[in-house]
C-alpha cells in the first residue's frame, strides 16, 4: 500500500471518528433543547433565553451535519440536498414560533425529537450490510433532525463497503472458508477480541471495524442476513447495540437477549445489551451463535393455513 493509500485510509478513519463523537454531542444537544428546561416557572425572559439557545443549537447542529453529509455522501448529493431543505424547513418553523411557548413545545416535537415507527421501518428496510438497492432513499422520508441523525447513523454503521474502505490489521478466515477481518484503530482489547473469535463459529464473511479507543462495529453475514453491532466500552461496562434486518425465525429472535421483541409483521428487529468487560467475549461470541440463519426459516403462511383448518 502506498503513501497515498494510507493518507487516504486515515482521511476516512478521521470522518467516521468525527460522526461517531459528533453523533454522540448532537443527541446531547437534542435532549438539551427540550421545553422542560425551562421548567415550571414560564415568562417572557426566560423563553426569549430559551429561544437564544435553541436558535444556537440549530446553528451548531445543522453545521455539524452538513460537514458530516459532505464527508460521506458528498455536496452533490441527494442527502446533502434533503439536509439543506431540512434545515430551511425547521429554521422557518423556530422563527414563526416567535415566544409561543406552546407552538416551541410543538416545534420541538415535530421537527427535533419526532421518530416516526414507519420512518424506522423505512430505514431498516434500506440500511442493511450485503444489500445492494437504494440505501438513501429513506433519507427522503426524513422530516425531523432526530430523524435524519437515524439514517446516517444506520447507513454508516451497516454500510460494508464504507468499512472495508478503512486499512486492515488483520485476518483469518473460520471453519467455513469464510473470512474475518479486523480494519481500523489498533486497540487491544478489540485486538483480542478478534484473536478470539471462534474459528468454529458458523457465520459467513465477518468484518470488524475498530472506530476508535471506545466503539467497534462489527458485521457478520449470514446471521439474520447481514447482523450488525454496535459495541462500546464505558469503563468496565460495554453497551452492545444491535440489529438483525432479516427475521429468518421470530420466536429465535424473541428468545434474544435486550431484544425488542417483533412479530411477522416487523421489519427487522434490534436490541441492547450490557455486559461486564470481563464478559465481553462470551456474551458476544454466544449471542452471534443464537442469531438465526436461513436454515432457522419458518413459513408463517403455511403456518397460519396449518392452524386454519384446525379451526
Amino acid at each position: 500500500m502506498n503513501v497515498g493509500d494510507d493518507s487516504m485510509n486515515d482521511e476516512r478513519m478521521i470522518k467516521l471518528q468525527h460522526f461517531f463523537s459528533n453523533d454522540i454531542r448532537i443527541k446531547k444537544e437534542i435532549y438539551d433543547m427540550a421545553p422542560q428546561v425551562l421548567g415550571g416557572y414560564v415568562d417572557e425572559e426566560s423563553v426569549s433565553k430559551y429561544t437564544d439557545k435553541l436558535n444556537d443549537s440549530l446553528i451548531y447542529i445543522f453545521s455539524e451535519l452538513k460537514r458530516i453529509t459532505i464527508d460521506i455522501f458528498g455536496k452533490e448529493s441527494n442527502v446533502f440536498n434533503r439536509l439543506c431543505y431540512l434545515e430551511q424547513t425547521i429554521k422557518n418553523s423556530f422563527y414563526s414560533c416567535g415566544l409561543d411557548i406552546n407552538k416551541l413545545k410543538l416545534f420541538y416535537q415535530k421537527f427535533i425529537s419526532n421518530m416516526e415507527s414507519r420512518f424506522i421501518d423505512s430505514v431498516k428496510s434500506t440500511c442493511k450490510g450485503y444489500y445492494a438497492p437504494n440505501k438513501i432513499s429513506a433519507v427522503n422520508e426524513a422530516n425531523s433532525i432526530n430523524e435524519f441523525l437515524h439514517f446516517m447513523h444506520s447507513y454508516i454503521v451497516n454500510n460494508n463497503k464504507i468499512l472495508r474502505s478503512l486499512p486492515l490489521i488483520s485476518e483469518k478466515k473460520n471453519d467455513y472458508e469464510y473470512s474475518i477481518s479486523l480494519r481500523g484503530n489498533r486497540n487491544p482489547i478489540f485486538e483480542q477480541l478478534f484473536v478470539m473469535f471462534p474459528s468454529s463459529l458458523d457465520c459467513g464473511i465477518t468484518d470488524m471495524v475498530i472506530i476508535d479507543d471506545k466503539k467497534l462495529i462489527i458485521m457478520v453475514r449470514d446471521r439474520g442476513h447481514a447482523l450488525s453491532m454496535e459495541v462500546s466500552l464505558n469503563n468496565d461496562i460495554v453497551r452492545i447495540e444491535y440489529f438483525i434486518p432479516k427475521l429468518c425465525n421470530i420466536e429465535m429472535i424473541n428468545r434474544l437477549p435486550g431484544v425488542n421483541k417483533v412479530n411477522k409483521d416487523s421489519v427487522g428487529a434490534t436490541g441492547v445489551m450490557e455486559v461486564k468487560i470481563s464478559d465481553l467475549p462470551k456474551t458476544l461470541f454466544n449471542f452471534i451463535s443464537m442469531v438465526p440463519t436461513d436454515l432457522d426459516m419458518f413459513n408463517y403462511t403455511d403456518l397460519d393455513m396449518f392452524n386454519s383448518y384446525r379451526r
